[in-house]
């Protein structure tokens, strides 16, 4: 039976006629990310890179284009000295047919601005400036550095006759973390992007990107250094070494940060605190929800530079009242909730709609110079007013404390004679429970009930710990084509 060999084929012609281009220059860190988890994650790798190591690499960040990272992403990364690229008006000039992650990450190192690359995943922990890796002797000597996984490719893997390659039981090369010469490596690099736009084809046999870059490398015979140390492996944790056998990098493949929610910490985890600290800080100036406003008018646009910083009192007439904070790019400071998560002004009549991420939940109009009324969802006529507060700075932002106030207050369990109550105190833990499960980003809201002593206090406590204990990480790594092509190797090497 004759061999396919088109795959093979493909790549050797893609790398026989590859050339580096002049405009590579310098060295600098890329990576990828977008969408609601990958953005959380990269959004701490980068203030952990920039404020906690100091590291003053320039950084790329690619993704998808504009659908994946709304304007305030954007400028959370920006402000942390960030380049941002979008691949489809990259794709725009060099053509590739990609579309998901993994093929991202061969394209995005092929098509940087820098000849010198540290590609590192958005889910990456580093535990020191990583700027020194360029200067090692062995990226000198070889011009690419590549790291092993706790996996080994096995020699039966149907990957080696599809390339024509000899057939090898060799440690798997972990994708989180590359050190990259693209100038001297562009055929090899070439190569690889042909196997990840073929991801279709090779994914029986290789788990994502990770040994793409392995496969092409045997198959053009190129030059490279492997860390010979295998990582330490935590049940979802792989701490990648140096070539003396130090941790250098916490790849946290299946316990990505999580907004709003658990994280999973293990033993020996280094910068824990200052990641926890991000995440907290993430959360005072983002909700969590990827928002686009619709198109509006220039004066809607004016109305909402206008109203961006400032403090307001929400009435739900006959029902509570509420502080919040307008800020920037359509978010909500103090007083943000489950049904107030972005807002944005329409029609030349101004027109303020604040809506819970997907769907409209008040729309208010405009009656005086710092006065709105209009209706909740469902509702008929005036029952919500809005008035501004001129010269009031923003509050503490903690996100849904107006609601889990509300319900402490419902339970009666606000009042320590009332704390024996069953009924309330097993209304309030169902309610809290809830609350929790649906929306983790109100756990700093439940917290602060702690703060008070008295059964409400206790009952808070109670479910916290519940659900930290009920909480569970599903791993990413948990694949069939992993089980059929990879042989696993111990916890700890």
């Amino acid at each position: 039976m004759t061999r396919d060999n088109s795959l093979e084929r493909e790549m050797l012609e893609r790398a026989n006629s590859a050339e580096a281009p002049s405009w590579l220059a310098g060295r600098g860190i890329v990576t990828c990310a977008g969408g609601v988890r990958m953005f959380t994650n990269v959004y701490v790798l980068v203030r952990l890179l920039r404020e906690t190591l100091g590291c003053r690499l320039p950084i790329e960040v690619w993704s998808y284009g504009a659908t994946e990272l709304t304007p305030i992403m954007r400028h959370l990364l920006r402000k942390h000295a960030v380049e941002l690229v979008d691949a489809p008006a990259m794709l725009q000039a060099y053509p590739s047919p990609i579309s998901t992650g993994w093929q991202l990450k061969s394209y995005a190192v092929l098509h940087s601005r820098f000849r010198d690359v540290l590609f590192l995943d958005a889910d990456q922990v580093p535990v020191a400036d990583p700027e020194p890796l360029f200067e090692s002797d062995e990226f000198g000597a070889s011009g690419a550095v590549f790291w092993p996984d706790s996996v080994d490719l096995r020699p039966d893997n149907p990957i080696w006759a599809e390339l024509g390659v000899a057939a090898e039981d060799v440690p798997s090369w972990e994708s989180g973390q590359m050190l990259l010469d693209t100038a001297r490596h562009w055929k090899a690099l070439a190569a690889t992007h042909v196997l990840n736009e073929n991801q279709s084809r090779v994914s029986d046999m290789i788990y994502g990107d990770k040994d793409t870059y392995l496969a092409a490398w045997r198959r053009l015979g190129a030059e490279c250094a492997v860390v010979p140390h295998r990582p330490y492996r935590d049940a979802r944790v792989l701490i990648q070494r140096d070539f003396s056998g130090s941790p250098v990098f916490q790849h946290r493949t299946n316990a990505k940060w999580i907004y709003g929610g658990r994280q999973y910490e293990f033993e020996g985890a280094v910068h824990m605190e200052d990641c926890l600290r991000y995440l907290d800080e993430l959360s005072e100036s983002w909700n969590g929800h990827v928002f686009f406003p619709p198109d509006r008018p220039l004066a809607a646009r004016q109305e909402e530079n206008r109203l961006a910083g400032t403090h307001a009192v929400l009435e739900v007439i006959g029902d509570h009242t509420v502080d919040i904070d307008f800020l920037p790019f359509h978010e909500f400071g103090r007083g943000r909730n489950f049904d107030r998560q972005n807002w944005h002004v329409e029609g030349e009549d101004p027109l303020l709609v604040i809506s819970d991420g997907t769907r409209q939940t008040y729309r208010l109009h405009k009656v005086g110079p710092h006065a709105w009324e209009g209706d909740a969802e469902g509702a008929v006529g005036p029952k919500v007013r809005l008035t501004e507060r001129a010269g009031e700075e923003p509050g503490e932002i903690l996100p849904g404390q107006g609601l889990v106030a509300s319900l402490v207050k419902a339970s009666g369990l606000g009042n320590a004679a009332l704390g024996t109550d069953p009924s309330a105190r097993q209304e309030l833990i169902s309610a809290l429970r809830l609350l929790l499960r649906a929306e983790p980003g109100l756990r700093p809201a439940i917290e602060a009930v702690l703060k008070e002593p008295g059964p409400a206090a206790d009952i808070a406590s109670r479910v916290l710990n519940e659900e930290t204990a009920r909480t569970d990480f599903a791993p990413d790594r948990n694949n069939d084509v992993l089980a059929r092509n990879y042989k696993e190797r111990p916890l700890r090497s």
